[in-house]
């Protein structure tokens, strides 16, 4: 898990999935719309892995070395956010359903639902941090923005840097991302 969450945006173009995906990047296209950044980190970063020398995982055995590979590769998937009332649905009814962690699949969805809590808890870190941290965001957002006004396509929300509301996309965030995943892990 611990590998996943440090490779899970390696090598980001600080763009969006929907950015990539609109204006037909090769990346987009290698990826089949699906995920793109995420496949892409998760194979950018397996690339370097594989590289003499960084090879560390080299030592496990075939099947270990499998398993390893595959759960990496789902828990970088999970952090795409277009699924992720997907995810909170699933974890919802396992809860239901009592979730034990006894199987393989169970331990798996727990590990992507705390993936995806680091992935946004921004806004449960002090106060100075989650402010660098929406400047950073918002930066970005309003490079795509200005990158998708100068290609003529149509600008992404919150990305629009003459009329986004800083406030009403991070509390749009918190609301309906953040905290309901916050919420669902808390109750497990």
């Amino acid at each position: 898990m611990y590998l996943a969450a440090c490779i899970h945006d390696f090598d980001h173009p600080g763009v969006s999935n929907k950015f990539l995906i609109n204006v037909g990047d090769p990346l987009a296209e290698l990826y089949n719309d699906k995920s793109v950044l995420e496949n892409h980190h998760c194979a950018a970063a397996l690339a370097l892995l594989n590289k003499p020398g960084n090879n560390f995982i080299d030592r496990l055995d075939k099947e270990k070395k499998r398993e390893l590979r595959e759960t990496i590769i789902e828990l970088v998937l999970a952090t795409d956010l277009s699924n992720h009332f997907s995810y909170l649905t699933s974890f919802k009814k396992k809860l239901l359903d009592t979730l034990t962690c006894n199987s393989r699949e169970d331990r798996l969805l727990l590990m992507q639902m705390l993936i995806k809590c680091c992935d946004v808890s921004n806004p449960t870190k002090s106060r100075n941090i989650y402010k660098g941290w929406i400047d950073r965001v918002m930066s970005e957002f309003f490079s795509q923005g200005d990158r998708e006004k100068a290609l003529n396509v149509s600008i992404s929300p919150f990305c629009n840097r003459d009329n986004a509301n800083v406030y009403s996309c991070q509390k749009g965030f918190i609301d309906f991302v953040a905290a309901p995943i916050f919420e669902a892990v808390g109750e497990y």
